[in-house]
């Protein structure tokens, strides 16, 4: 495994095209090393130089490639010199990605390539924390993770989280989020110092994307959009194969678009967010207007409650019913917004609210069609996912293969 301190100041030039190198040999699998040029637009000393020092430096290794079926490849194939491809080397890291949820902490391990090695989910009450209790859970979680991987914690090249709110990533800065009481927490510099390892934040919904972009439905598409659905409603997107960010680190807040001029109350303080009409807490408010809903005030409790009146609608009542469908009425509009404004090839549905899909699905797409232009509705096909939360720990175990620079100092 590589080892060493990855903060080490790097030529800003040589990084981009070491980075360009690893992606493409991810995306790829293999490659010889014409292809690799090919596919980067490097030039081939370039490549070469890059390839070399990532031999070195035990990231990559040599495998034999496939043999061409024409032209001088092949001749050379049959004159007994085999092509000789890359491919990057599992053990070259062990990362972990975490996705902390109000009611449960899911870990995964991976390896280089992003292969799944372990996971763990622990229950947990996130909200209006103090960061040092959060920062307890997490490491208790992270810990039985990394063990169930059949790692250490040394092992460990970086630790990638995925937290709801408003997520500074480049800083490592949480703005706001219900997980925590206090706002403007620096809490990857908390869990890094705690933990010894990098550590790397941002928002829940760009790390489901990102998970989506990497191993999921959006593996080779430039321009797609994962919305997500459950405490909250969140949105990430690809833009031309890169995740959109705003001027700050975070933006792409669609659960906080206004959907009803001085409507419902959102958890951000202001009125007529979607959020406020679909997230589980909206749902929960919706359903207490009709009998008493006991313990929202608790996330696990509330999650269970949650869980009880989805289970109520599959039983038949109507109530719920009409509850789930006037959200998904306001869902279908904010989408057609979505396909308007972006033009993406998809529009991805996740997280945990859409085990509701089959009582809002129907009113959700009425109102996409109602709403979305006649030139855009058959370009954006709108795909329901229920992934776990584990798929969203996998998303952040990505960002840190996509942040750490290899070759790692020795």
């Amino acid at each position: 495994m590589v080892t060493g301190e990855p903060e080490r100041v790097l030529d800003p030039v040589g990084r981009f095209n070491r980075r360009r190198v690893i992606d493409t040999l991810r995306i790829a699998g293999r490659m010889a090393r014409v292809e690799l040029t090919a596919a980067t637009g490097l030039s081939p000393a370039t490549v070469t130089a890059i390839t070399a020092e990532l031999l070195r430096a035990g990231v990559i290794e040599e495998t034999a490639a496939e043999p061409a079926l024409e032209g001088a490849e092949e001749v050379e194939v049959r004159r007994g010199r085999p092509r000789v491809a890359l491919q990057l080397r599992p053990d070259a890291a062990y990362v972990a990605g975490v996705k902390i949820s109000m009611h449960q902490i899911a870990v995964t391990v991976t390896n280089f390539t992003g292969d799944l090695l372990g996971s763990e989910i622990i229950e947990a009450r996130a909200s209006r924390r103090p960061a040092a209790e959060v920062a307890d859970w997490l490491e208790t979680a992270l810990r039985q993770g990394v063990a169930s991987a059949g790692v250490r914690l040394s092992d460990i090249q970086g630790v990638g989280m995925a937290l709801p709110g408003f997520i500074d990533g480049e800083a490592g800065v949480c703005h706001w989020s219900p997980v925590f009481e206090e706002p403007l927490t620096p809490f990857a510099e908390l869990m890094s110092v705690r933990l010894g390892r990098p550590v790397f934040i941002d928002n829940d919904a760009n790390l489901a994307t990102l998970a989506e972009q990497w191993f999921g439905a959006g593996k080779g598409i430039p321009n797609f959009v994962v919305v997500t659905i459950e405490h909250g409603v969140g949105m990430g997107a690809v833009i031309g194969g890169r995740l959109l960010r705003g001027a700050r680190g975070f933006g792409a807040e669609f659960g906080h678009t206004k959907i009803q001029r001085s409507g419902a109350l959102c958890r951000c303080g202001q009125r007529g967010c979607i959020e406020a009409y679909l997230a589980d807490y909206a749902i929960l408010r919706e359903a207490s207007t009709r009998a008493p809903v006991e313990g929202v005030s608790d996330p696990v409790l509330a999650h269970q409650a949650w869980r009880r009146l989805l289970e109520a609608a599959h039983a038949g009542d109507m109530g719920m019913r009409e509850i789930y469908a006037r959200a998904g009425e306001i869902l279908g509009v904010g989408l057609a917004n979505l396909i308007n404004v972006f033009g993406p090839e998809l529009v991805t549905l996740t997280g945990a609210g859409v085990a509701a899909s089959p009582f809002f699905e129907p009113a959700m797409r009425e109102a996409l069609a109602l709403n979305t232009l006649s030139a855009s509705a058959d370009q954006a096909p709108v795909i329901i996912r229920p992934n776990a939360d584990s798929v969203w720990a996998h998303g952040a175990a990505a960002l840190v293969l996509e942040r750490l620079d290899f070759p790692l100092a020795s």
